[in-house]
This record gives structure tokens, sequence and C-alpha cells, in this order.
């Protein structure tokens, strides 16, 4: 089950997609909104965390810090 985050004030997130169940994200870049990247391995507290409080959080800077580091990063 993915559910959208809201990236509507985000400068460099189209979009993001999250599964808790999976531990994956599904993102979408401005510079490549045609690309949809996975990355999976990402930490399920941290999904759930950003599900249940994205107030103020930048997606670009969540993104970094919990995607770019997983373990694999697919092109779909």
């Amino acid at each position: 089950m993915r559910f959208p985050i809201n990236c509507n004030n985000s400068t460099s997130v189209w979009t993001l997609r999250l599964n808790p169940i999976t531990g994956t994200a599904r993102v979408r870049w401005f510079s490549g909104p045609l690309t949809e990247y996975r990355h999976t391995h990402v930490s399920r507290r941290a999904i759930l965390g950003l599900l249940w409080y994205s107030g103020n959080t930048s997606m670009g800077h969540w993104i970094n810090r919990h995607c770019l580091q997983s373990h694999q990063t697919v092109t779909v």
C-alpha cells in the first residue's frame, strides 16, 4: 500500500510515495519528472514518522537522509 506525500511546497521533489510495510519509497524529482526512482530498505520508522508528521519537513532533505543511504536504488 503506497501513501502519496504532499510535495506541493517542495522545489526539488515532484512526487513521493511511501510504503511502510515493505520499506520502499518512490521518488520523482523536478529535474526529471518522467523518471521514477525506487528506494528499498528505507527505515520503516522514518516512513511512519513522515506519514504521521510531515509538517515542516523538507522533502529533499528527508529523501537525502533516508532514501539515498538505502541499500538499493532502481530506476523504474
